[in-house]
């Protein structure tokens, strides 16, 4: 009987829902018509202690409103932001590639400076070598020189006079002056 009286109740609540929402149109009753739900329409239920409603929207609706003038800037603005971080991003891509390639050809120049590096020190290795056995030569030489000077007996007395080959080129030379200076600017 409860179950009855409750469906009485409901049946009446959504009959006044129904005229709320039906407009100026329809507020006389239309008795010819009973209100019975057909198996495509759903049943409302009033919700009870404990249970959630749970409706879902179509999403078509959101989408097909018309956006507002606001909405519109909004939107401009936002794909200009997006527009200008993309050329960001692009820029910064390519610097980056820059980047890296000046860092490939500047260990490429460290590689070439250290193998330059290396050689020099093996040459001038080389070098100190040779000059430290020409020295070792040298002090040989100088030590032979000297036993050498040390044995050999030296001369006794005056060295003899001979004529000085400077007086004989000085003659030359006096001769060569007493000749006629040429007269280069008289054509022949």
């Amino acid at each position: 009987m409860q179950d009855e009286h409750q469906v009485n109740e409901e049946d009446k609540l959504r009959q006044a829902l129904a005229r709320l929402g039906a407009g100026a149109s329809s507020r006389s009753p239309n008795k010819s018509r009973p209100v019975t739900p057909t198996m495509t329409e759903r049943r409302r239920r009033f919700v009870r202690d404990g249970q959630v409603v749970v409706e879902h929207q179509g999403g078509r609706g959101i989408a097909a409103r018309n956006p507002s003038q606001e909405d519109q800037e909004e939107i401009e603005r936002l794909r200009q932001s997006v527009k200008r971080e993309q050329r960001r991003w692009e820029e910064a891509e390519r610097s980056l590639t820059e980047v890296r390639s000046q860092l490939k050809a500047f260990e490429t120049r460290e590689a070439h400076a250290k193998i330059q590096i290396s050689e020099l020190n093996r040459e001038l290795r080389e070098n100190q070598d040779a000059i430290q056995t020409l020295k070792a030569c040298l002090h040989q030489a100088r030590e032979q020189a000297a036993e050498a000077a040390r044995r050999t007996p030296r001369p006794v007395g005056r060295p003899r006079k001979e004529a000085a080959p400077e007086a004989v080129e000085m003659a030359e030379a006096a001769d060569v002056a007493e000749q006629e200076p040429v007269q280069w600017w008289v054509k022949a």
